[in-house]
């Protein structure tokens, strides 16, 4: 691991990293000049939406000018020197196979362009970028499976390390999704699934992480936040040593927390349950690694000494390793 990128990062969409100045190109290119008016603000440098539902709907324009192979690898290369200023020097990055079969693209392509943006950000930054397609729980279980199985044709060669879900998670319970992933643990790739997002689903968030634990296999759960709530779920974590990736200012963006002093991040920590910080849609939120560690310092009492465990866990939880080419 490269000891001057010590950031490890395991919870970043690459559809989520389109810097504004990417978005404005890709519309140009793509005959849709007036797209970007409708996602920024009026100086063109930022991202507005209102709530979650209204991200997932900035989520949907966005991802539609992504249409070529080659768009995806130019994302990929400004992904790439993003994590390096930010100090990451090895990610598992989240993209979306549903949403490419959903438009007719080429999963395969798509991630044959990746790995080489990926081989280029190394020798260019010495950053790792490694791959974890998902399926859209809302887009249901069958394209889940075309998803996967697009995932398992492209492998590690290409950089594909895991699998995992996402979308909204009150379209439908994780088990569904149960068979599914055991074929992905059977392929040997890792599981990583949004669950628990939104605490104000009460039980119903705490019962979401268990199913994806339980009923999935997940090794690894996307802001895990329901878990709280149920001190049998925060167990259960604890007991199968599941690694929760942590996003608190993405859901201070979206509306799942009022406040950032919601966040139960000491509560995970108390618990000694293994989770991290990640910036989620790092460009969508405006958030980066190193301002969500100082957020934390400030708002939620985290420690240097808690940081480094965090850093720890993170890279006992990847999904690859961390000293291969």
């Amino acid at each position: 691991m490269n000891k001057d990128l010590p950031g490890v990062e395991l919870h970043t969409h690459l559809e989520g990293s389109i810097t504004p100045k990417r978005l404005i190109a890709l519309a140009d290119r793509h005959g849709q000049p007036g797209l970007p008016a409708n996602c920024l603000n009026k100086e063109g440098t930022a991202y507005v939406f209102d709530g979650f539902q209204g991200f997932l709907d900035l989520f949907r324009k966005v991802t539609l000018l992504l249409k070529t192979p080659a768009d995806f690898h130019e994302l990929a290369l400004d992904l790439g020197k993003t994590l390096y200023d930010d100090g990451v020097g090895y990610a598992e990055i989240s993209l979306s196979y549903g949403v490419m079969l959903m438009r007719n693209l080429d999963p395969l392509a798509i991630q044959q362009a990746l790995s080489d943006a990926a081989h280029q950000v190394h020798e260019t930054h010495g950053v790792r970028m490694r791959w974890l397609p998902d399926a859209v729980r809302q887009l249901g279980v069958d394209q889940g499976w075309h998803a996967f199985e697009a995932a398992a044709r492209a492998g590690r060669s290409l950089g594909v390390v895991g699998f995992g879900l996402g979308g909204d998670e009150t379209t439908g319970p994780a088990r569904n999704f149960a068979r599914l992933f055991a074929d992905v643990k059977a392929e040997g790739l890792g599981v990583s699934i949004h669950a628990g997002e939104a605490p104000a689903r009460g039980p119903a968030a705490a019962e979401s992480v268990r199913q994806a634990v339980e009923d999935c296999g997940a090794q690894r759960i996307g802001h895990g936040l329901g878990a709280v709530a149920d001190p049998r779920v925060m167990a259960l974590l604890k007991a199968r040593n599941i690694f929760v990736e942590l996003c608190p200012g993405s859901n201070l963006r979206t509306g799942a927390l009022e406040s950032l002093a919601d966040h139960p991040l000491q509560d995970f920590l108390a618990a000694k349950i293994p989770c991290g910080l990640n910036p989620d849609d790092r460009s969508l939120f405006g958030l980066d690694r190193k301002g969500e560690l100082e957020r934390a310092r400030q708002e939620l009492d985290l420690r240097e000494d808690q940081i480094m465990m965090m850093d720890e866990w993170a890279r006992e939880a990847t999904f690859s390793f961390l000293g291969e080419g």
